[in-house]
């Protein structure tokens, strides 16, 4: 009859299976392969394949079950971990909506005093551009293309910083469609 010291003196080539099938931490594998053993007392005795041979295709089997549940367990709290623990994580779309507008008001203030007033009249206190002409004299075309050249000068030196602020917000977006899911819904969700 098979017994965990019979099996367990081959403790070595068990780990090497473990290591084989890609395990982190083989040594804990085949420990845990031990006490799965430990706990099911019958499983054992089909473990024979001869008379006191151990039938090694099950030994590996139930060493890959236990790899693939670590792995498992792993992902599985790294994805509990990004997705679900807000107090921990701040968050990322805000923080990057509020470097965005960082970079846009150094932006701003780097330009001109010509420029800044006119973005200050338009966005600012709502004019529009015949009222800025007819408050400053300044002629419509040429307000139109000042705005225009500030406006691309603007979007072009923050596209990257607008890039991280699109990820970050599709990110979060995304978060809060999988956080409104509705298993209730699910028609394999077994009630």
């Amino acid at each position: 009859m098979i017994t965990i010291d019979l099996i367990a003196k081959r403790h070595c080539e068990w780990v090497r299976m473990a290591t084989y099938l890609g395990s982190d931490t083989p040594e804990d594998v085949v420990q845990e392969m031990y006490l799965k053993l430990c706990e099911m007392p019958d499983i054992v005795e089909r473990i024979e394949y001869k008379a006191n041979q151990v039938n090694t295709f099950y030994i590996f089997s139930i060493i890959r079950s236990k790899i693939v549940d670590a792995h498992r367990k792993e992902s599985r709290e790294q994805y509990d971990e990004l997705l679900f623990d807000p107090i921990e994580s701040p968050d990322v779309s805000e923080q990057a909506y509020q470097n965005l507008m960082e970079s846009i008001k150094t932006t701003i203030d780097q330009m001109g005093d010509y420029d800044q007033m006119l973005l200050e009249l338009h966005f600012v206190y709502k004019l529009s551009m015949r009222d800025i002409e007819e408050r400053t004299g300044i002629p419509l075309h040429s307000i139109f293309n000042r705005l225009k050249n500030i406006k691309n000068a603007i979007k072009y030196k923050n596209y990257e910083q607008y890039k991280k602020y699109q990820e970050a917000n599709n990110a979060k977006e995304t978060i809060s469609r999988i956080g409104r899911y509705n298993r209730e819904g699910d028609p394999c969700h077994g009630n």
